[in-house]
């Protein structure tokens, strides 16, 4: 397949002391934080290739090997300040969709993830064993349970930490001067883009702003009063300038979905738009696209059909409508055509669409449905109304 651009070292990456390191206290003793904001590259004397720059949060800036004569100074804490997410994920602990930076999966309960942060504060069972994805397309590395290891205290620009400008700083007075401290607030993502790449500053004139620590690779802080940040297991994380081997191609073997194919999406706006990251992306259009027609009420004596209906708030089947796959490329993501669309969709966003699964509607009812459509709306040729099956073609209840 592909390279994945998000496998190797990249600046932005948040990184502690490796296995091994012999660099004393540069990083602020260990369970210090810092920051890669340059690679080596060769016929660099002071950086070669297979080194990286390290901006430490408590201010110390040095070259380290990441490969380099086969050394590794370094261990990947967090790659979400790379754009790293695996946008069809869930935390099953804190919840939040498309989940941003490595991933953990049990492997013991059925499709079970945690996000980094939940997994190094010890949530789900400490016993069960997980497997580690570096990226969204990285191969997992199988770990050792959590029982028993040894957790080493994180500390650096977090939430609580007093700062003052850094490196990268060009943000002119905006923090009172030179040398004036500031509290971080908060630790998130930008945007879309990245996560826990830049921190919420208040400064002491209570002005608050946003800072790179990570984003793009940049620094905007120093810490000078440092913060706990939660945790890390040593034996848990990977060694920086040695990634993970990416997954094969979907193969067309293991596609669930192939040409011709009738699915339905049945996710919410909200969720699809999550998932949609980096398997063809979202156009707000898909969603307008697959909401029932609207139209001016008519009075009339009988019921409305569910097409006539004027209320304009999405229907709970916004985005059930049936589409066919017109096409199924290499890397998984399908084509599918929707009411007279075509759209990009991640597979893990559709599910199969079965006729008989609307067997075990009432009878009666659907008749009545098909009815008040035939009259209300009958086309030229007396074929059936839009989105309505003829009668010849509803299925029946068993």
């Amino acid at each position: 397949m592909d390279p994945d651009p998000q496998a190797g070292v990249q600046v932005g990456m948040r990184v502690v002391r490796g296995v091994d390191w012999k660099w004393g206290q540069q990083d602020g003793g260990e369970g210090g934080v810092g920051t890669v904001v340059e690679l080596g590259r060769h016929g660099s004397p002071s950086t070669p290739d297979r080194t990286v720059v390290v901006q430490w949060d408590q201010g110390t800036r040095t070259n380290y090997r990441a490969g380099y004569l086969g050394a590794h100074d370094l261990l990947l804490y967090d790659n979400a300040q790379i754009g790293v997410r695996h946008p069809n994920i869930i935390c099953d602990c804190c919840k939040k969709h498309g989940l941003r930076g490595m991933r953990w999966k049990c492997r013991v309960c059925l499709d079970y993830d945690l996000c980094t942060q939940c997994y190094m504060h010890n949530k789900h069972e400490l016993a069960h064993a997980f497997d580690r994805y570096e990226t969204a397309h990285s191969r997992p590395v199988t770990l050792s349970p959590r029982q028993g290891l040894l957790r080493i205290p994180l500390r650096g620009i977090f939430q609580g930490a007093k700062v003052v400008r850094g490196p990268d700083w060009e943000w002119g007075s905006q923090d009172g001067g030179e040398g004036k401290p500031g509290r971080v607030v908060d630790i998130r993502g930008w945007d879309v883009e990245t996560g826990r790449s830049v921190a919420s500053v208040t400064w002491a004139d209570g002005t608050t702003n946003v800072y790179r620590v990570g984003h793009k690779g940049k620094v905007d802080l120093k810490c000078v009063g440092e913060a706990a940040g939660g945790f890390y297991y040593k034996d848990h994380l990977p060694r920086l300038g040695k990634p993970a081997e990416l997954q094969r191609r979907v193969s067309a073997d293991s596609q669930p979905f192939q040409h011709g194919d009738k699915v339905k999406c049945l996710l919410d706006t909200d969720v699809l738009r999550e998932m949609q990251e980096g398997h063809g992306g979202w156009n707000p259009r898909m969603a307008e696209v697959s909401r029932p027609t609207v139209e001016p009420c008519v009075p009339s004596p009988l019921p409305p059909t569910p097409a006539a209906c004027c209320d304009p708030r999405p229907s709970p089947q916004a985005l059930g409508r049936v589409g066919k796959v017109v096409k199924v490329f290499g890397d998984g993501n399908l084509r599918v055509a929707v009411a007279g669309q075509r759209w990009t969709f991640s597979p893990s966003c559709l599910v199969a669409y079965r006729p008989e699964e609307d067997a075990n509607l009432d009878v009666a009812e659907r008749a009545r449905e098909n009815k008040s459509a035939a009259q209300l709306r009958r086309p030229v040729g007396g074929g059936a109304a839009p989105g309505h099956r003829s009668p010849q073609s509803c299925p029946q209840a068993h």
